[in-house]
């Protein structure tokens, strides 16, 4: 049996990917990586945010997981 020492959820953060969302001011296409809350239009310049939440903002380890994301950041 795997032993797992962080959750899945957590690899978005420190295995960021891209993602795409669509301006809401001029209808361009925005990327915004898996480990950002919010990203600049490039088009019009407007900043769009989530409207997801992410498992940091209400798992009971998200303490822990947040750690490991800071200390990988420090290692890069």
């Amino acid at each position: 049996m795997k032993s797992f020492l962080t959750c899945p959820g957590i690899n978005k953060f420190v295995r960021p990917t891209p993602e795409y969302l669509t301006c809401p001011k001029c209808l361009g296409h925005i990327e915004i990586w898996s480990n950002e809350q919010e990203a600049k239009c490039d088009k019009c310049g407007a900043i769009v945010s989530r409207e997801i939440q992410s498992c940091l903002d209400y798992c009971e380890f998200a303490e822990k997981c947040k750690k490991i994301i800071e200390e990988k950041k420090v290692r890069k």
